[in-house]
């Protein structure tokens, strides 16, 4: 692919984006399924496309008939290796040939550490794991109708301890300032 037509590509892109962000009947959702369903196709295309090289390779290496079943298996071991610790469009299933057992090993040890740190709240930030936020300062604010005080929970804060809009929270004073919020188990 050449520079310009990268460019061009990318500027096509960002044009029908901006298109379908603009019409008023595109949902975000229905955006998003369409650049998932490319995403999609394009990896399982050239997924199948791999799966044939695999056993074109092996024909041109002189394996007969009796041999092909290995090498389809060796390939699809490398497949699920790939579908194991690779996202579908991080990188072409061709591409994996280069990579030894041992990177392929520690490829996977990474995609796992890299799953486990999320699902705790760590975040990537300029290239680096960053710690969960476990506290959040918030203002007092007032309710414009009824005179009440209320403590506006941060949708970060929420989603990361799991509460919804309907939940009873009980107040933890810490005596020195702060407070703690605990959902009240039903």
């Amino acid at each position: 692919m050449t520079a310009d037509y990268k460019k061009y590509s990318l500027k096509q892109l960002e044009n029908f984006l901006y298109d379908a962000m603009g019409a008023a009947e595109a949902t975000p959702q229905e955006i998003y399924d369409v650049i998932m369903g490319v995403v999609e196709d394009n990896y399982y295309t050239y997924k199948k496309q791999a799966s044939d090289a695999y056993e074109l390779l092996a024909l041109l290496n002189g394996n007969g008939e009796e041999n092909i079943s290995d090498a389809i298996s060796r390939g699809n071991k490398v497949h699920q290796a790939i579908d194991d610790c690779m996202p579908p469009w991080g990188h072409s299933d061709m591409e994996a040939l280069k990579y030894t057992d041992e990177e392929m090993d520690a490829m996977s040890a990474a995609a796992e550490e890299e799953e486990y740190l999320i699902s705790r709240g760590y975040f990537k930030e300029d290239g680096f794991w960053k710690k969960p936020k476990t506290s959040w300062i918030v203002k007092i604010e007032m309710d414009g109708l009824t005179g009440d005080a209320y403590i506006p929970v941060p949708d970060d804060l929420s989603d990361i301890v799991g509460w919804d809009v309907d939940d009873e929270l009980e107040w933890w004073d810490n005596k020195d300032g702060s407070y703690i919020l605990r959902k009240v188990a039903k």
